[in-house]
């Protein structure tokens, strides 16, 4: 991506430029990682990491060692679902769609400079990006994923779809690899900016 902002990567928030892009993004899950902290230590800087573990007893401790660690190597950092986390650190926020409504009014209080992203499943969520005005959206699940074994995918063709449809830039997710993304290359002469992942950056 050109260091020349354009107007497709025109922030929708508040129509300021969107922060730079990552072009991968790295999902904790301290289930499936459990050694999340050797994952990120490996992440080339400009890498996104992306703060799940919604059901972390020690959330605030793990954020606050991932944003040391995020800090020291030039990683873009979002909190999921928690934007006075997210204000705290100084980070982005991620929203999953279902909490997207409640999250939407948080928005104005982090800083137009912050990433802030939003997870769509299906067109209602396509619409719901275009309603929220985020700066990318993370459409999933692409292909078969251990995160939701038993959740229906899109394939390819149904998520050029709804990449078609968006009003932002996109990050594939769902079983995504470098292989896969490439899987998906038709499709990227509209708005795939790269792929978010768990098990993909295992070490």
């Amino acid at each position: 991506m050109s260091d020349k902002p354009t107007d497709k990567f025109i922030s929708n928030r508040f129509l300021q430029f969107n922060p730079m892009l990552p072009p991968k993004i790295f999902m904790t899950d301290r289930h499936r990682l459990p050694n999340w902290k050797e994952v990120l230590l490996t992440l080339p800087e400009g890498t996104g990491v992306i703060l799940r573990d919604y059901d972390a007893p020690d959330r605030k401790k793990m954020a606050e060692q991932i944003a040391d660690i995020c800090a020291a190597r030039g990683l873009v950092l979002s909190i999921g679902g928690d934007p006075e986390l997210a204000l705290a650190l100084g980070a982005g926020l991620h929203m999953p769609e279902k909490q997207a409504p409640t999250l939407f009014r948080h928005l104005s209080r982090i800083p137009a400079d912050a990433l802030v992203t939003l997870s769509v499943h299906s067109a209602r969520g396509v619409i719901s990006a275009r309603q929220i005005s985020v700066d990318a959206v993370l459409i999933s699940p692409v292909f078969p994923t251990n995160s939701h074994p038993n959740a229906a995918t899109l394939g390819p063709m149904r998520f050029a779809s709804l990449v078609k449809d968006c009003p932002c830039p996109v990050y594939a997710l769902g079983g995504m690899s470098e292989t896969r993304l490439k899987r998906l290359g038709t499709f990227r002469a509209h708005n795939i900016v790269g792929y978010a992942a768990i098990e993909a950056f295992a070490v």
